[in-house]
């Protein structure tokens, strides 16, 4: 994905959230195409950047927005075994009468929906934004599959870990800036990866 590609995205998610209109996006491009053209700055500022200068969005609103990008990007280069595991999730779900199968299929669908916009959700959160299930039953469900949610203090990242031990001491890869700990009072099951016992991304088999 290139660098305009990724920052015309930007822009899109702005749209969609309601914090800018088209008409500001198209502003936005403009002045960074001014910039880039005349050699104003070196390297092109951050299209955000250039919105927050121009007063089209604030400083929160360019973090809500990253924020957004960061984690759709994540969830497009979930692997098979990933999208897999969401389906087991749902499954253990139905068997443990927390949700009726028509719930997961719903579910199911709203995810295939969402991944046609370029949003891409783990079931498990989905389960929980259409209120089919809470916080903490999905992530008692990821523990039954040996499954840890990590985080980083560092940069807070957020990880699903398998077959985690207390005291493995893996480091984020995020940031390589500090070790990833167990979140015990988890508030939201959106993570920004899938890492196995040693810390790195869990493949597809």
């Amino acid at each position: 994905m290139t660098d305009q590609t990724i920052e015309l995205l930007f822009g899109k998610i702005a749209v969609s959230c309601g914090f800018i209109t088209e008409e500001q996006l198209q502003s936005g491009l403009v002045e960074q195409r001014n910039i880039t053209r005349d050699g104003l700055e070196s390297p092109v500022p951050h299209l955000g950047r250039i919105m927050v200068r121009m007063e089209l969005l604030t400083e929160e609103e360019l973090m809500t927005v990253l924020a957004i990008q960061r984690e759709n990007r994540a969830r497009a280069e979930m692997s098979p075994a990933v999208r897999k595991l969401g389906m087991t999730l749902g499954e253990l779900a139905v068997q443990r009468g927390l949700c009726t199968d028509d719930q997961v299929h719903e579910a199911i669908e709203e995810q295939a929906k969402l991944e046609r916009f370029n949003l891409f959700f783990r079931l498990g959160e989905v389960l929980v934004s259409k209120g089919f299930m809470t916080v903490d039953q999905v992530h008692n469900l990821l523990r039954s599959q040996n499954i840890s949610i990590l985080g980083c203090s560092n940069c807070f990242s957020k990880f699903n870990v398998l077959g985690y031990k207390t005291g493995m001491g893996i480091d984020c890869p995020k940031c390589s800036g500090a070790k990833l700990e167990a979140i015990e009072a988890v508030t939201s099951i959106k993570v920004d990866a899938e890492l196995d016992e040693t810390g790195k991304p869990r493949q597809g088999r």
